[in-house]
């Protein structure tokens, strides 16, 4: 068996711990057959309803956060270069990690499931094995987040001279998952890329059209969420070999946007035809670009054998040292490109989509500028900022000047996209030149 799991195992689901987590579910069970005891339907539907809480409450928050913890508990102790050192590959030590570290939260999770299964089946309830599906993936996908959060944390710490703590990384998490949430989320964005029927999809009600075909929703959703579980233990395992010292595949981020490019044209394909499917594609990979950017460490000594081996055109080597943010930035601007290509319906947002990615780069740049500091432990914090001042204050006070044609120097808008272009790639063209002579000064 993985010494990795059996050691998790033995520090998660000791039998002391098991027995205080049966003693808790007992009570909680239990206070729900009191509670339940004249209900003329019985206990069981209201055991269900207990039970899902508990599921999530146990596999998916408590699970999440023991599975970061399982990283983040060996860097407090102060054991986790000897576990680096040990003769474990990435696999071994990624789902001993996973599974071991969250044991007891699944032990507890799976009573919950199991419970809200005999009163789903006792009502009778439709595609029951669907959403079960859904809420193992989810937790899943949730716990190989958390892991591999806790992994970047633990990478950006050592770059910046600091220890990674778990708050430093719950809260990086929650912040980074609101901003991109709110992006994703709002109706600009939403309409912009032909997602206004997402909403089917997160409520699995209904039907969802993807592919230029319809799907039942809580069937797509239960699949869609199986398929990001698997690329977040992938993510979790390729971090996990960057943490052993060890080559990180070159296949697996690239293979992830693609995915992720493919998953979002899938929308508005049908109503919108093959251009607003690849400007759906580019937004998605763009958001992708921005994450990178933040989850990368701010390594200055890596950031200059890239543009050293970029100079003299070693290309090998320079793929070896590139950014993360270079993939989706690249793979953003062929959708574009294909897009233009291919000709897309009026309302589809292309000419928006083009002054996107000229605004992409450069707040690649601005954020590369702030991180590569003096003190890059502040980077995130300060490139936060300067994007809120470029985009809020820059956008305000370009509107007074010139309304929405002011607006658009600060803004990639569809009512000025030229505009829009050329003033992005002319703020890019400044601050990837300000990153680049911050990122070759020595230190």
């Amino acid at each position: 068996m993985n010494p990795e799991f059996q050691r998790n195992l033995w520090l998660e689901a000791s039998p002391r711990r098991l027995a205080w987590a049966g003693v808790v579910l007992l009570l909680i069970y239990g206070a729900t057959l009191a509670a339940t005891r004249d209900n003329p339907l019985g206990p069981l539907p209201a055991l269900g309803g207990v039970g899902a809480a508990v599921f999530v409450a146990c596999a998916m928050i408590w699970g999440a956060r023991a599975a970061a913890g399982s990283v983040l508990s060996e860097i407090s102790d102060r054991t986790w270069d000897f576990q680096r050192l040990s003769a474990l590959d990435p696999w071994a030590m990624t789902w001993g990690k996973l599974a071991g570290g969250a044991s007891l939260a699944w032990l507890c999770g799976l009573t919950g499931l199991l419970l809200s299964v005999i009163a789903g089946l006792q009502r009778g309830l439709p595609g029951l094995g669907v959403s079960v599906v859904f809420m193992v993936a989810l937790a899943v996908l949730l716990q190989g987040v958390s892991l591999g959060a806790a992994l970047i944390g633990v990478r950006k710490a050592r770059a910046e001279g600091r220890a990674a703590r778990a708050g430093g990384v719950l809260v990086g998490l929650v912040v980074g998952f609101m901003l991109l949430s709110w992006v994703a989320g709002s109706s600009g964005f939403q309409h912009g890329a032909g997602l206004e029927g997402f909403q089917a999809l997160a409520s699995a009600r209904g039907f969802v059209d993807w592919g230029g075909k319809i799907w039942p929703a809580d069937g797509f959703r239960a699949v869609g969420v199986c398929l990001f579980a698997a690329w977040a233990v992938i993510g979790a395992w390729r971090l996990m070999r960057l943490e052993l010292q060890m080559q990180a595949s070159p296949l697996v981020w690239p293979g992830f946007l693609l995915f992720v490019a493919v998953f979002a044209a899938g929308f508005p394909l049908r109503t919108g035809g093959l251009g607003a499917a690849l400007v759906t594609a580019a937004l998605a990979v763009a958001l992708c670009a921005y994450a990178a950017a933040f989850a990368e460490p701010a390594d200055r000594v890596r950031a200059r054998q890239f543009l050293a081996a970029a100079r003299v055109r070693d290309l090998p080597r320079a793929g070896r040292f590139a950014p993360a943010t270079l993939a989706p930035l690249l793979l953003a601007a062929v959708l574009v490109l294909a897009a233009f290509a291919a000709g897309a319906r009026e309302g589809t947002g292309l000419p928006q989509a083009g002054a996107l990615i000229a605004f992409l780069l450069r707040d690649l740049g601005v954020i590369a500028f702030c991180r590569m500091g003096q003190r890059p432990e502040r980077g995130d914090f300060a490139a936060i900022v300067a994007l809120a001042l470029l985009y809020g204050v820059g956008g305000i006070v370009g509107w007074s000047m010139g309304g929405a044609q002011g607006a658009a120097l600060f803004a990639p808008l569809s009512a000025a996209p030229l505009l829009s272009l050329v003033s992005g790639l002319v703020q890019a063209g400044v601050a990837w030149a300000l990153a680049a002579r911050r990122i070759r000064r020595m230190d």
